[in-house]
């Protein structure tokens, strides 16, 4: 066996160390790159949620709350009119409508919108707790 010479070992070991760096530039560009991946992509989400909260917000009631706000409202007028009057009143019934008209009114007012079917899916329930908790009182 033949004696190798150290001289000859420094052409075989900078050449490894070439290699070397050439591999951790390789490896800190893709490392750079997939942060820089990482940073859009959380940019891209956190828009997609605005985004989607925005039609969350602005998307209004479904057919069936809508009923279950006219239930409400109807509920609460006659309730309101059978406190304060007697079903045997001739103008039971007018002053039922007044008073629902008057619930309508508010609430609209309220929600700043022209038909109550324009509420807002996401303010349904407080809707429904303004009908509940309405009082002719509060506005006169």
């Amino acid at each position: 066996m033949a004696m190798i010479e150290q001289s000859d070992y420094f052409p075989v070991i900078e050449r490894q160390l070439q290699l070397t760096e050439q591999q951790g530039a390789a490896i800190r560009m893709l490392f750079d790159g997939l942060k820089q991946m990482h940073t859009d992509m959380t940019e891209k989400v956190e828009e997609v949620q605005i985004m989607v909260q925005e039609v969350r917000d602005s998307v209004t009631l479904t057919d069936t709350e809508c009923y279950q706000l006219q239930n409400a409202v109807h509920l609460k007028s006659n309730e309101l009119t059978k406190h304060r009057y007697k079903e045997s009143d001739g103008d039971f019934k007018d002053l039922v409508g007044r008073y629902r008209r008057m619930i309508w009114s508010k609430m609209k007012k309220r929600f700043e919108v022209a038909k109550y079917s324009h509420i807002r899916r996401i303010d349904f329930d407080d809707s429904v707790d303004f009908v509940r908790n309405f009082r002719p009182e509060d506005y006169i």
